[in-house]
């Protein structure tokens, strides 16, 4: 080979080497920006962690409103028929308020000394 083969070969291998630096700088400018979204997207209001927490209230308030469709549905059912059924009417009259019907015979016990 001649000296200018040569020195023509030791450029080329210079720019490549070049070429390379940028490469190799490349994984740590991958993590610093890794590590920069992270820095932004795990904490603070819209982050992952407020997100992951806002799913878990969702869920539980989709809990707690289906209970309430079911308490709604049994006092709508119960309301329903204080207004038309005269023979639960006097059922809760009796249950919850302690009236006795006329002609009902009432019993005390007396609570004996031991």
């Amino acid at each position: 080979m001649r000296k200018s083969q040569i020195l023509d070969t030791v450029r080329r291998h210079a720019e490549s080497l070049g070429t390379m630096k940028v490469s190799k700088a490349f994984p740590y400018a991958l993590v610093m920006v890794t590590l920069l979204l992270l820095l932004f997207t795990v904490p603070g209001e819209k982050g992952l962690i407020r997100s992951y927490q806002l799913r878990q209230e969702l869920q539980d308030l989709q809990v707690h409103n289906v209970a309430l469709k079911k308490k709604n549905q049994t006092l709508a059912q119960e309301a329903l028929m204080l207004r038309e059924n005269l023979a639960y009417i006097e059922h809760v009259i009796v249950q919850e308020m302690n009236l006795v019907k006329p002609g009902d015979i009432i019993v005390v016990f007396k609570k004996g000394k031991k």
